[in-house]
């Protein structure tokens, strides 16, 4: 390989991956957090409510339940996703009459026995916090900022593909543990990057179509379809439910029966359903689920509920090509179909991936430290930039763990002081890094400074619930325990890794290497 090339894409992937690394963090740290956000939801408010036992209700009595003494506007939709594993209660979002500016609709959790309202989705906000980190930062349009991090990561995976192609294989067990801290950074970076190679290149091609398929989809509305949108989605067969209100009242409509045909043919439940025109003749159900035992097979069907009429069908004999090869795609990228066990592998892929973003930026400091006209001003902001997109990131997702169960669930905008507690985090680590100029001990201080926060969480937690959380286990949700073992692992990793950072600090005092000492100046 031309020595030339290699040169220049070598400079390519050090500041293209430097340029993406603390939104790329972001995106892996929450994403590995958020393979379990079913669990960290069920583990943020099922200790505070009882599980009922007994015969659930028909979904038609659900439906009546869930309307009752509320302003329901038909005309639009109701919403009602069915009970999981980690979620025992019906999510039901109801779309009501409201003021401009108020919101257009009510969500809450009902029991699936009693038929009560248990609470509100938006009030334990944590796991979709989090989720929304991975997705769009929790910024308007920030799908987009993520689509174009994802596609500069995946030059930077082939760049380094090309780096390291000749001694890719040949230098894979290498760790030269008794070198220089350079070398051992190069080797833990090279082999981390290997290792997940894979699982990276399959992130970055899924992430490019979720994020930056919109891009696309205007483009050719625009260029092939002339600006006609619609054509386009009946040409990717995407079929809209848009029933025609005819003002009648329905008579005695088939809702349970077809339920249970549904469920009785693809040997599942459907996930969810949606109501169209709800108690006129012209009403509709549409529902859709995963079929059983099937790696990415969906369906999706709607019954015209006057004549029991199928108004949609596509499953396995009506397949739409384009909507289950994103099923596929989606499927892959939160591992979501092989069970519990393949997302730990997915987690410890991720939390891999955000050691290599560390490692890399390590590297591009060590290198420039040596520099004799290297500014310090970029030394120094790149240094705290990476201090605060991966340790500020811990410190403040930590804090938001503790704000979720800590904060009364009567408190009044739950949801938003539990953000807050995670923007006050990161502003207040921003501010310490002014004053803080050991750079390696302060990384080892947030490290540990989280450790501490989630053992705190599991103290908090067994105080409050502790009885409750060992009654569930012996009822078969065993969540709330699993989610708390999984803090407790975490916490002990950051704990670890923190009084690593503390022992090399004092090594390096020790030794007073010219070379060590300016590494830790600017690390």
């Amino acid at each position: 390989m031309d020595k030339e090339f290699l040169k220049r894409i070598t400079d390519a992937h050090s500041w293209l991956g430097l340029i993406i690394s603390g939104l790329l963090f972001i995106i892996f740290f929450a994403g590995s957090i958020a393979l379990f956000r079913d669990e960290i939801n069920q583990w943020s408010f099922q200790p505070h409510y009882e599980v009922a036992q007994g015969e659930k209700l028909a979904i038609s009595e659900v439906m009546e339940k869930a309307i009752s003494g509320r302003k329901f506007t038909p005309k639009e939709h109701l919403i009602i996703i069915t009970p999981s594993d980690n979620l025992p209660y019906y999510t039901i979002y109801v779309d009501v009459e409201h003021e401009e500016g108020e919101k257009d609709y009510v969500g809450f959790f009902m029991d699936p026995v009693s038929g009560e309202e248990v609470a509100a989705p938006d009030d334990y906000f944590l796991a979709t916090f989090i989720y929304a980190l991975h997705v769009n930062l929790n910024i308007p349009n920030g799908s987009y900022i993520i689509g174009f991090v994802t596609l500069f990561f995946f030059f930077a995976l082939i760049s380094g593909i090309f780096i390291h192609a000749r001694k890719m294989f040949s230098n894979f067990f290498k760790y030269r543990a008794e070198k220089q801290k350079r070398s051992q950074l190069l080797d833990m970076h090279n082999i981390v990057g290997v290792m997940s190679l894979p699982f990276t290149i399959m992130y970055a091609i899924s992430g490019l179509i979720f994020n930056l398929v919109i891009i696309y989809q205007i483009a050719f509305a625009v260029v092939l379809y002339q600006g006609d949108q619609q054509a386009l989605l009946d040409d990717a067969g995407y079929q809209a439910v848009e029933p025609q209100w005819l003002d009648k009242p329905w008579k005695s409509p088939n809702i349970d029966q077809i339920y249970a045909a549904t469920t009785d043919k693809y040997n599942t439940e459907p996930r969810m359903i949606r109501m169209y025109n709800y108690g006129d003749e012209s009403a509709v159900m549409h529902m859709f689920g995963q079929v059983k035992d099937d790696f990415a097979e969906e369906y999706e069907v709607a019954y015209n509920l006057s004549n029991d009429s199928p108004l949609l069908i596509k499953d396995s004999a009506n397949p739409n090509t384009l909507v289950q090869g994103l099923h596929v795609i989606s499927r892959l990228h939160f591992g979501n179909y092989a069970g519990f066990d393949l997302r730990i592998i997915y987690f410890i892929l991720g939390i891999g991936v955000c050691g290599l973003i560390i490692t890399g930026n390590m590297l591009w400091l060590e290198k420039r430290a040596r520099q004799r006209n290297q500014s310090e001003k970029t030394l120094k902001f790149v240094t705290n930039f990476t201090l605060l997109s991966t340790g500020g990131i811990v410190l403040a997702t930590s804090m938001a763990f503790l704000a979720e169960r800590l904060l009364p669930i009567t408190f009044s905008q739950r949801e938003d002081y539990m953000v807050y507690s995670f923007v006050l985090s990161l502003a207040l680590v921003a501010f310490s890094l002014i004053f803080n100029h050991n750079k390696k001990l302060f990384l080892s201080l947030l490290l540990r400074g989280s450790a501490l926060i989630l053992l705190l969480v599991l103290i908090v937690d067994w105080v409050m619930f502790g009885s409750k959380g060992v009654m569930l286990w012996q009822q078969g949700i065993k969540t709330i325990i699993g989610t708390e073992i999984g803090i407790m692992v975490m916490a002990l990793l950051f704990y670890y890794c923190g009084a690593k950072l503390k022992n090399k600090q004092s090594r390096v005092s020790v030794n007073d290497s010219d070379d060590e000492l300016l590494a830790v100046r600017t690390i």
